[in-house]
C-alpha cells in the first residue's frame, strides 16, 4: 500500500495545505448583508445533526497520478473531545490507527512500523496559523473549519459564500447551499499556492437532521494533485464508546 495514502487519509487531513476563493459580487447593503448572514448561519445550524457521540464505518479512496488505493475505516467521535479511527485492508486487517484529542495527536501504521505522538504544533508550523482539534472535527462532520465572518458573506447562484483571510496566511472560504442550507464546500490556500478543497457531495438525514454522506478532498501542490473520497457507510449517534489505542513497541517515530 502507498505509504502516503495512510499518512494523508488518516493523519494529514488537517495539515494538507489548502483552494483559492472565488470572485463574486457582494450585497450592496452591509446592513442587509449582516442580517442575511445571521439568518443563513441560523438556518444552517438548525439543519445540522446535534450529537454527543458518532460512530460507524467509512470507505476511503485515494487517487494520485499513477496510484490509487482504498481502505475501510472504523471511526468514533466524542464531540469536542476525541476522534478515533482504525483503518483496515479489505475490512479485515488493521493497518493503522489514529487517536486525536484537543491536546494530543497519536498515530501508528503497521506496514512501515512508524508512529507519531505529539500535538497540533506540526500543523501550525507547516501552515503558519493555529490548527486545532475543532478544525479537523468540523471537516469530518460538515461544519465550518473556522468561525465564519458575517461581514464577508457573498451571494451567487443560490449559494452563500463566506470569505476570509486567516492571519494573512491562509485564504479560506465556506459555501452553503441557499436551498438546502447544507455545506457545499470549504477551501483553503496558503501563500505557496498549495491548496485543499473539501466538497460535500451528499448529505443524509438522520432523525430529521443532516450529516455528511460523501466528502471529496482535493489537495494540490504545483502539478501534484491528490484526491481522497470519504464515503460514510454507516452512522450511529449517542452510543457509549471506547477509544482503545496503544502504540506497539519497536516502532519508529515518524518525522513530518
Amino acid at each position: 500500500m502507498n505509504r502516503h495514502f495512510l499518512h494523508i487519509s488518516l493523519v494529514l487531513l488537517v495539515v494538507i495545505p489548502f483552494t483559492s476563493c472565488t470572485s463574486l459580487k457582494s450585497n450592496s447593503s452591509s446592513g442587509l448583508k449582516e442580517k442575511s448572514a445571521r439568518a443563513v448561519m441560523n438556518r444552517y445550524e438548525d439543519n445540522f445533526a446535534d450529537f454527543k457521540t458518532a460512530n460507524g464505518t467509512m470507505k476511503a479512496k485515494y487517487k494520485a497520478e499513477g496510484d490509487s488505493q482504498s481502505i475501510t475505516i472504523s471511526y468514533r467521535i466524542e464531540k469536542d473531545k476525541a476522534i478515533w479511527m482504525s483503518a483496515k485492508l479489505m475490512g479485515l486487517l488493521t493497518v493503522a490507527k489514529v487517536y486525536i484529542t484537543p491536546d494530543r495527536f497519536m498515530y501508528y501504521e503497521k506496514i512501515n512500523k512508524t508512529y507519531f505522538d505529539g500535538d497540533f504544533s506540526m500543523a501550525e508550523e507547516f501552515l503558519g496559523v493555529d490548527v486545532n482539534f475543532q478544525n479537523l472535527q468540523n471537516l469530518l462532520i460538515g461544519k465550518p473549519m473556522f468561525d465564519l465572518e458575517k461581514k464577508q458573506m457573498l451571494f451567487d447562484e443560490n449559494t452563500y459564500v463566506f470569505l476570509q483571510n486567516i492571519k494573512n496566511v491562509l485564504s479560506y472560504s465556506a459555501s452553503i447551499d441557499g436551498r438546502q442550507f447544507e455545506m457545499k464546500s470549504q477551501s483553503l490556500r496558503n501563500q505557496n499556492s498549495e491548496s485543499l478543497v473539501i466538497d460535500y457531495d451528499q448529505f443524509q438525514l438522520i432523525n430529521q437532521k443532516k450529516f455528511p454522506s460523501k466528502i471529496r478532498l482535493t489537495a494540490q501542490n504545483g502539478d501534484e494533485k491528490v484526491r481522497i473520497d470519504l464515503d460514510y457507510r454507516s452512522v450511529s449517534f449517542d452510543e457509549e464508546l471506547s477509544f482503545p489505542f496503544s502504540i506497539p513497541n519497536n516502532y519508529d517515530f515518524l518525522e513530518f
